[in-house]
């Protein structure tokens, strides 16, 4: 099996999910670097919903207060679980993970996300794409990038099960 480097990496001017965004799975990680202190917190419910809606299985924040960024997607989350499920896994164990990367710096949030974030059994089948958005900094772009680029994947990690 030829490895595949199965990853995007986007810039968006301010925290707004890409809508014309065509993303190759059903399924996929997200890594957010993001400065969202300023930001409402309805916005970043309705970024977390679009993303979620679009097949989001793993969520990773990092930058200026993006301890409130994981707190509010997970609230989106949990939101659902107790209501409708229309992001429930097909297994009753599956849940969509998050973290969030407040004391680490860019380079090792995104060794992280490459490394160690797994989707839980019933979400790794055709969720191993990643998806980086870099919100109004395009040095952190550049840097996720090249950081991608060189990123030994797990083999394993790519096989749809």
């Amino acid at each position: 099996m030829t490895e595949s480097k199965d990853f995007a990496v986007i810039q968006l001017s301010n925290l707004c999910w890409p809508t014309a965004l065509e993303l190759p799975s059903k399924r996929f990680r997200l890594f957010v670097a993001a400065e969202v202190s300023p930001i409402s917190a309805d916005v970043i419910s309705e970024f977390a919903a679009a993303a979620l809606n679009s097949g989001m299985v793993y969520f990773c924040a990092w930058g200026c207060d993006c301890e409130r960024f994981h707190d509010i997607v997970d609230e989106a989350i949990v939101e659902d679980e107790l209501g409708e499920r229309r992001w429930a896994g097909p297994n009753a164990d599956d849940t969509i993970m998050t973290t969030w990367h407040a004391r680490d710096s860019l380079a090792e949030a995104l060794d992280f996300f490459v490394t160690c974030a797994m989707p839980t059994a019933g979400f790794k089948a055709d969720g191993s794409f990643r998806l980086v958005i870099c919100v109004g900094n395009s040095d952190w772009a550049e840097i996720a990038k090249r950081f991608l680029d060189s990123a030994p994947f797990d083999p394993f990690d790519l096989v749809n099960e």
